[in-house]
């Protein structure tokens, strides 16, 4: 089905136009709203919006919980012609107080003068209100029946006009706020709807925060192209992943995305009894991405569920991020996972890489993660700038409709972002028979003694450790000679330590480790579940 707006408005009138009954569902709250209900709220909200003073120009905050009244505000907003911005709702912060400096910060970044609450963010919004006096606090609307009717007299809306301020995650920095103007989130979801071959019969069930890339660009593509949509809240599948996996199977569920730690919780939930109750036979794509795709993950993610009618090319590993409006690389539908061995010791330079057995003490797996979507061009560039062969590792940069012009009142961020036109996405990354395998971040390399690692390698060998805290522990530099491993654990005890040091000694070859042990619930994420490395270095530091 070809996806022909330009705008947001345009694509939610479009909705209510093709697919008026279509049925949005959120299964913890019990409650459902069709597209035309929808998007008769998001209008009746976009009028009271602008008698509000909001207008072009403006960027909106929304902190919410999930509900239907996120895609309201959003669709509100933007049908008002001003920008939204999804805030994330502050992770493990210990007082509100801590919470409203956390929110401040986005609304000073962005030079927001509106902030949507939900009701179970009103405090919270009461106190940003309190240290930011120039800002109006609003209600998301809340009504469990739609307003009757549309409203008139909304203005219209320019392709031009920026729709979303997306936050970037902030794993190795401060978060930045993407532009993405409407013709920008147009081809961004044109893009998701063929790369994916979306279409109205899809059944799209979701848990990914509204606030995230993937929760919110894989909501919006599935809505616009009419597919039904079921949402459960973040915390609520993280809590009860096999209830997830029993109303996917109980709804013929097709389609769901997350990273690939959700994909981890969800094998680990079901036993062999559990998952042959279930019939998945109608799951065409588990997109996988967010986060390092893992080898491990994909081969246990086919074997635990084959027997429930799980394919091996439902497992769908995609590499996106907010710059691109979500997608930027995608395999080709009906594709098994492909995953390369190979010599970790040459996958942190700049050398061809060089294809190993499995067995090999060397040995890496790396998973492909497709091709570029429709609309989306990508390169992969050396450090001095030349184009990388084949199989080299290099920066991978791209470009295209799809993809940002910069960060919003960010000039020299967004300098720093391009070279000549091409975005450059800061991960390293390889090609091998037209397909993308990405290694890992450049700020997350480590280098000890002359020896380049990536963060997530370290990690992978020490995570399942017995005494490591559901396998949590974060790899740093602390300076030029010296690595340190930081893991939480109940109970910290030299034994464990030195458990940690041998391990990546003998598996890596590093000998010169330090090792901090913290308590449960340290070491900060980002809200999208990533470790903020910058944060767990300040960690290091004041530790030593």
């Amino acid at each position: 089905m070809t996806f022909t707006a330009a705008t947001l408005a345009e694509a939610l009138r479009d909705c209510v136009e093709k697919w008026p009954e279509r049925q949005l569902a959120f299964p913890e709250l019990e409650r459902q709203l069709t597209v035309r209900q929808l998007a008769w709220n998001a209008q009746r909200f976009a009028a009271e919006l602008l008698r509000a003073g909001v207008g072009t120009g403006d960027v909106v905050g929304l902190l919410s919980a999930t509900g239907p009244q996120v895609l309201t505000g959003v669709l509100a907003v933007t049908c008002a012609g001003a920008a939204v911005s999804l805030l994330p709702i502050p992770p493990m912060m210990r007082d509100l107080e801590s919470a409203a400096r956390h929110v401040t910060g986005f609304v000073d970044s962005a030079g927001m003068r509106y902030l949507l609450v939900d009701a179970s963010q009103e405090e919270l919004g009461d106190l940003v209100r309190a240290a930011r006096p120039g800002v109006t606090v609003l209600r998301l609307p809340t009504d469990e029946v739609a307003a009757e009717g549309p409203a008139s007299g909304l203005p219209d809306v320019s392709p031009d006009d920026i729709a979303i301020i997306q936050y970037t995650s902030g794993s190795t920095a401060q978060p930045k706020g993407v532009v993405l103007r409407h013709r920008t989130v147009a081809a961004g979801l044109r893009s998701i709807g063929v790369a994916a071959d979306i279409t109205p019969d899809d059944v799209f069930i979701q848990w990914v925060p509204h606030f995230h890339d993937m929760g919110l660009f894989g909501w919006l593509a599935y809505l616009t192209h009419g597919a039904a949509t079921h949402t459960f809240s973040p915390g609520g599948f993280i809590r009860r992943p096999a209830r997830f996996l029993e109303y996917f199977a109980a709804h013929r569920g097709t389609v769901t995305c997350g990273p690939d730690f959700g994909y981890n919780l969800m094998i680990q939930a079901m036993d062999d009894k559990a998952v042959a109750e279930l019939d998945l036979s109608s799951w065409r794509f588990a997109f996988n991405g967010s986060e390092p795709v893992s080898a491990a993950t994909v081969a246990a993610f086919i074997e635990r569920l084959k027997p429930a009618g799980v394919r091996p090319e439902t497992m769908f590993p995609v590499y996106g991020m907010a710059e691109a409006t979500l997608a930027v690389t995608f395999p080709e539908p009906g594709e098994a996972p492909r995953i390369l061995h190979v010599d970790r010791t040459l996958l942190a330079g700049e050398e061809e890489v060089r294809l190993v057995d499995p067995a090999d003490p060397e040995a890496k797996p790396v998973v492909a993660v497709g091709s570029p979507v429709e609309g989306l061009e990508l390169r992969l560039r050396t450090r001095s700038g030349e184009p990388a062969a084949d199989g080299q590792l290099a920066e991978i940069q791209i470009r295209g409709q799809g993809v940002t012009e910069g960060y919003y009142r960010s000039p020299s961020a967004t300098e720093a972002l391009f070279d000549g036109g091409w975005l450059k996405t800061g991960d390293l990354g390889f090609r091998h028979l037209d397909r993308l395998y990405v290694a890992g971040r450049i700020k997350d390399m480590i280098i000890v003694k002359g020896k380049n690692f990536f963060a997530q390698d370290v990690e992978a060998v020490v995570c399942d450790l017995p005494g490591i805290y559901r396998g949590r522990c974060v790899a740093v530099p602390d300076d030029a000679e010296h690595l340190t491993v930081v893991a939480e654990t109940k109970q910290a005890h030299e034994e464990l330590a030195e458990e940690i040091r041998l391990r990546v000694a003998a598996e890596l070859g590093l000998s010169a480790i330090r090792v901090h042990l913290v308590r449960p619930g340290r070491l900060p994420r980002t809200t999208s579940g990533k470790w903020r490395r910058n944060e767990v270095r300040q960690l290091v530091a004041s530790a030593t």
